[in-house]
């Protein structure tokens, strides 16, 4: 398997702003875009050997590195207005995701029924896409010299264009990750360097950039070290014979930093897992018929704590004849996916690692369809991301597909629906997200309708200054942890400070949230139980603390210190934190946490029993936990006990 396509499908960050929150002024005075047609199609390279990537969402983490978002500064609103273009008219601008400033020349590839056609930005990063025929378009390549580029399998694209003769959208942003080389080390547990070690680069972007594979393995140098580019957000794995391997997310503190550790523990036993199992088959449609590009998924059939092969998962692309084949697996039992845009995937649970002989079938489904509209006015919104979630319990849901469409007419469409419960979520720049349940019954093969209505967000305020000094900090960056959806086009809640440390959030959902506070040689923090209010919100003062000469910046947060995952009716604790408060109770991994403070986390739902964990430090809270090692009584879990945990500050 060509491993090295696996960063081609992660290293982009390509966002769709209707939905960046950060409003500030546009410069005047800038050039008409230019644009080139051409006619026919382009011609997508050839999906050559399957490509190994992390296909699941990483869980919520109750600690400080789930904010992902990245920032920019210039957001207009999408509006769609009236033109004399023939088939409709798009209008926008490539920009920054980092210093929100215009992407000259970058490339934008639509495709569509009227073959493909291409548009550049101007100086300023403006860009204007006049389709060749009315119909649904897709955005299929976005190049940029400097930039990660967005390039998903041919057809595969999330980001669809709707043209309708007579009406021009314009004020789109597209934001566009830029490269950023890093300085990484590995070190041992006694923080001596390790030469030698075998580095790879994972992040959760596996379908964005298909066409455009880019270097995901690296290997230490004498002194431990390895430069590479990767986008925040990705995850760098370390392994060595000599020590039990490790990993490190590169955070927004690393990506200003420019440096990442990776820090590996002491070997347990003399060998590691043998990883020379593999799995492969063919992805078919219902009558037999070979699917070419349909991506397949092999995670874990296991939870926490005992999980097979890589925790992340893994990926592949099936080749002409439908084929695929995943190597370097662990034995042991997995769970096996194909998707196709338009159709409803094939899934195969409990494979055991070795299998050859697998068949995935793809079948019709139903298709949800929509209008999303402004909660006052009813107008239509013109620019929304759709995320679609499949429940799998009463507060565990898996990602099941996110689109993003302008259209003029705030319409909808998804394609290839299975059976089955979902959460359907809409977000749009400006506006407060909005969540519906979907049932889609069994037999299904038509329409299933839901609309929604979103009613303008709250605003929160205020400032981030030196931790001491007092002074302002230009260019800190403030996300909200856990809301918007994620991957390419997703609704970002975050903003940059402006030279007096000010920032404006907008479109917020009323309630407790949690802040991540973030900038350049100083020390990032995460703030939880900040209320959003539906009037006014008091404005935030934030501190931040300065890094001494050669100190790494950290991350400080107050909480339990553990990663947490929904399973069924529990958060369930992955990584348990040094030194945090869970560590000190005796709580481990694969322990599930069904009550805090007597209400079942089923009643609070999962963003609600995050929030309830954090709180003020020294601060004390009951937890009723179901022991990973406590037996149950026949089909029956393990009853829970209640353990009283303290909330500590922690840095990593």
């Amino acid at each position: 398997m060509d491993r090295k396509r696996t960063l081609g499908l992660l290293v982009i960050v390509l966002v769709l702003v209707g939905g960046l929150l950060l409003v500030l002024r546009e410069r005047g005075g800038e050039q008409e875009p230019q644009a080139t047609r051409t006619g026919g199609t382009v011609d997508p390279k050839p999906a050559a050997a399957p490509a190994v990537t992390p296909p699941p969402p990483k869980p919520e983490r109750e600690s400080a590195q789930a904010a992902k978002a990245m920032p920019t500064r210039l957001v207009p609103a999408t509006r769609a207005e009236d033109s004399t273009e023939p088939h409709g008219a798009f209008e926008g601008r490539v920009i920054s995701a980092t210093t929100g400033e215009g992407v000259e020349g970058a490339e934008l590839t639509f495709a569509g029924p009227g073959g493909a056609t291409s548009a550049r930005s101007n100086a300023s990063g403006r860009f204007r896409f006049v389709p060749s025929t009315a119909g649904t378009w897709q955005l299929a390549v976005v190049m940029a010299r400097g930039y990660l580029p967005f390039g998903p399998e041919w057809g595969q694209s999330p980001i669809r264009f709707t043209a309708v003769p007579g009406q021009r959208i314009s004020d789109l942003v597209l934001a566009l990750t830029p490269e950023v080389e890093l300085l990484g080390r590995v070190e041992g547990a006694d923080g001596q360097p390790v030469a030698g070690a075998q580095v790879r680069m994972l992040t959760g972007r596996g379908e964005e950039s298909v066409l455009f594979p880019t270097a995901d393995r690296y290997t230490s140098d004498e002194r431990g070290e390895f430069r590479f580019r990767a986008p925040e957000g990705a995850i760098v794995e370390a392994r060595h014979p000599a020590h039990a391997s490790a990993r490190a997310e590169v955070t927004p503190s690393a990506v200003l930093s420019r440096r990442l550790v990776v820090k590996l523990g002491k070997r347990e036993g003399t060998t590691a897992a043998p990883l020379g199992e593999s799995l492969a088959g063919r992805v078919v449609t219902g009558g037999g018929t070979a699917v070419t590009g349909a991506l397949v998924s092999v995670v874990s059939a296991s939870a926490w704590p005992r999980r097979y092969g890589d925790e992340l998962g893994y990926e592949t692309v099936t080749d002409q004849e439908g084929r695929f084949k995943v190597e370097g697996l662990e034995p042991g039992s997995y769970d096996v996916t194909a998707r196709l845009m338009g159709l409803a995937p094939g899934e195969l649970r409990d494979v055991a690692a070795g299998r050859k002989d697998l068949v995935l079938t793809l079948a019709q489904g139903a298709k949800l369809v929509g209008t999303v509209r402004d909660a006052t006015t009813g107008k239509p919104l013109p620019s929304f991301t759709l995320d679609v979630l499949t429940k799998r319990g009463p507060i565990q849901s898996e990602g099941f597909a996110q689109l993003s469409f302008i259209d003029a007419q705030g319409h909808y469409e998804l394609a290839g629906v299975p059976p089955g419960s979902y959460r359907v979520q809409v977000a749009a720049h400006g506006y407060a997200p909005s969540e519906t349940g979907v049932e889609v019954p069994k037999g299904t093969s038509g329409a299933v309708t839901a609309n929604f209505s979103l009613a303008r967000g709250a605003k929160l305020t205020g400032r981030v200054l030196e931790e001491g000094s007092g002074l302002p900090l230009e260019r800190a960056r403030i996300a909200i942890e856990g809301f918007g959806t994620g991957g390419a086009l997703s609704v970002r809640y975050d903003a940059l400070t402006d030279a007096q440390g000010q920032f404006t959030l907008d479109g917020l959902p009323v309630g407790e949230v949690t802040l991540y506070v973030s900038a350049e040689k100083h020390h990032s923090r995460l703030l939880s139980g900040v209320s959003v209010r539906p009037d006014a919100t008091p404005p935030q003062v934030i501190e931040l603390r300065k890094t001494e000469e050669g100190e790494e910046p950290q991350v400080e947060l107050v909480g339990i210190g553990a990663v947490l995952a929904p399973r069924e009716d529990a958060l369930v604790l992955g990584e348990v934190m040094p030194g945090g408060g869970a560590a000190e109770a005796g709580l481990v991994t694969g322990d599930g946490i069904v009550r805090i403070n007597g209400r079942p986390v089923v009643e609070l739902g999962f963003t609600e029993a995050v929030q309830s964990i954090r709180g003020p430090e020294g601060s004390r809270l009951v937890l009723g936990v179901r022991k990973a090692s406590a037996p149950g009584t026949g089909e029956s879990p393990a009853p829970a006990v209640d353990i009283t945990v303290t909330r500590r500050r922690i840095r990593r």
